[in-house]
């Protein structure tokens, strides 16, 4: 993926990109080998229906030992969990987790406190949000960036391509949720940073050819504050 990065080309904007409604970003960390994760996976793929919402989930590989390898973990996956909960500074780290606008975090499964922490998280980004948008041009995703509100005391960022299928679905045979089968809205394959973002309108043009080669089907851009910081935007293109 660091050749991916490499071809990213970032061209100033004289003008702001074209402005995409702000949408809430709601990351779920589970794992197949978790009992209490399936109601906040389903719960996951009813929310992604939202169009103001970018939807993700990062199975996580620290409950493989229990009987059953999550086909779908990673320990990238895991690390970014535990980078959240060092950002935060209240080292929690548990499945099923939702982690909001990467802010605060909560029970995957309540949806009450979801929409409790979204509420919360869309006051302390009012005043710094900034409008991203993803579209294909030919052969070429093109990400643009908008500038940062004048008002904004968020002038760097990184941004984030993620790469995760729209839906997987697999039998497990094992462990806490043996014969069952469970279905995955969004989860993410690879997590790469494309790009810096210095308060300034502008433009990331990627090659299409090499993002599907990669095994996803979807596509969501996060402008991100450091590693685990708050998400200032984020947007989402389809490649089927």
């Amino acid at each position: 993926m660091a050749a991916l990065a490499a071809l990213a080309v970032a061209a100033p904007s004289r003008a702001d990109p074209p402005v995409s409604a702000n949408k809430a970003v709601l990351e779920l960390f589970t794992s197949q080998g978790c009992s209490s994760c399936p109601p906040a996976d389903a719960l996951l793929a009813q929310l992604g229906k939202n169009p103001g919402l970018v939807t993700l989930s990062y199975a996580v590989d620290y409950w493989n030992y229990l009987g059953w390898h999550d086909t779908l973990s990673s320990p990238a996956n895991s690390e970014r969990q535990r980078e959240y909960a060092r950002m935060r500074g209240d080292g929690r780290v548990y499945t099923p987790q939702i982690v909001v606008d990467g802010l605060t975090h909560v029970n995957g499964s309540n949806e009450a406190a979801i929409e409790m922490a979204m509420r919360g998280a869309a006051k302390r980004l009012h005043d710094v949000r900034v409008p991203v948008n993803m579209h294909a041009e030919g052969d070429t995703l093109v990400i643009g960036i908008g500038a940062a509100p004048e008002k904004s005391d968020k002038r760097a960022a990184t941004v984030w391509l993620a790469i995760a299928k729209e839906e997987e679905t697999v039998a497990i045979s094992r462990g806490e949720n043996r014969g069952r089968t469970l279905s995955y809205h969004h989860p993410v394959r690879e997590l790469t940073p494309v790009g810096m973002w210095q308060g300034e309108a502008m433009t990331l043009r990627l090659p299409l050819k090499d993002l599907k080669a990669m095994g996803g089907d979807c596509l969501v851009a996060l402008l991100q504050v450091e590693n685990a910081g708050p998400i200032l935007g984020a947007a989402e293109h389809d490649l089927l």
